[in-house]
């Protein structure tokens, strides 16, 4: 058994996301499996998951639509619709902050964009989200949520850097026009962003900003390692920067018979366990999908060999 097979054997999700991106093959939207289950706990009284809009992580409506959406569900499931659309009513406030309020917290805005635009929602909002998304850009190219604090920082954040990117990837994978070139001049510069610390390192120090950046999670949540700057640069098709070879050779060394194992868990509640096996077959998918963009004499080596574990 190679690994295609060892992935396909695991929940219709993930049998999906390899067929479209390992295999690319043509494929439709399923509402089974994983999809199905958390379908199953909404509420559609109160349109939320875990009774709570943002919190209780990670089971509130914004982190399971974040999950739904990683996970390809139909954009126009009409449950995704409806939960989106309240996700914004309670996070998204167009009114100016009082005095000793906090503006909008960023890396919000950035996985609402996401999570809005992957739906193809198109309302008057959207405008006003990216609006607040390019006129709060660092100058070295990020964004920080701690942006309007007393701290005053002048350094962007990582974690907030690529939860907006991701917002502003979707946003342009989805074919929205609005500020289009002030969008795509914005991600380059948050890319060069990450990429001037070659992904994960103090720029001054040289050393790894956190510990857990160098390693991998899924799901990821709002933070930051060095697969999810890795796998987004792939599905952007990004071309190939030396400034990457840091973390590329830590993912190789961490893959081990063509997989991945589940890696570190993220504490806090969860809907229910999603894999149980010693290597996971998320992070193998991911880590496979940044292969055979960068690596495809690796990609081919490890989908060709036999297994030898479970």
């Amino acid at each position: 058994m190679n690994v295609l097979t060892w992935l396909k054997q695991g929940d219709p999700v993930i049998a999906r996301l390899v067929n479209k991106y390992l295999l690319d093959q043509d494929v439709k939207y399923i509402d089974d499996g994983y999809i199905q289950k958390y379908i199953h706990l909404y509420d559609s009284e109160s349109k939320r998951w875990g009774h709570g809009i943002y919190s209780p992580k990670w089971i509130s409506t914004h982190y399971t639509l974040l999950e739904l959406k990683y996970m390809e569900i139909d954009p126009m499931h009409n449950v995704y619709h409806e939960a989106v659309k309240n996700l914004v009513d309670h996070l998204w406030i167009d009114e100016k902050p009082k005095k000793g309020q906090r503006q909008q917290d960023m890396c919000i805005v950035g996985m609402l964009i996401q999570l809005v635009t992957y739906a193809n929602i198109h309302e008057q909002r959207n405008p006003r989200m990216m609006d607040y998304i390019l006129d709060h850009q660092f100058d070295d190219g990020g964004w920080n949520c701690q942006w309007d604090s007393g701290r005053n920082p002048k350094i962007s954040s990582v974690h907030t850097t690529i939860s907006v990117l991701e917002g502003l990837h979707e946003f342009v994978k989805n074919n929205y026009t609005y500020r289009l070139e002030d969008v795509k001049k914005a991600i380059q510069q948050g890319i060069e962003c990450l990429l001037s610390r070659d992904v994960i390192l103090n720029k001054k120090s040289k050393q790894p900003l956190h510990p857990s950046m160098v390693k991998y999670h899924y799901p990821p949540r709002w933070k930051y390692d060095y697969l999810r700057v890795l796998e987004l640069l792939a599905d952007m098709k990004y071309p190939y920067d030396q400034r990457l070879n840091q973390v590329m050779t830590i993912l190789l060394n961490n893959i081990k018979d063509g997989r991945l194992k589940r890696g570190t868990q993220i504490p806090g509640l969860i809907h229910f366990q999603l894999e149980m096996t010693t290597y996971g077959r998320f992070n193998t998918l991911r880590a496979l999908k940044v292969l055979k963009h960068y690596r495809p004499d690796v990609y081919q080596t490890c989908i060709h060999n036999e297994l030898k574990g479970e």
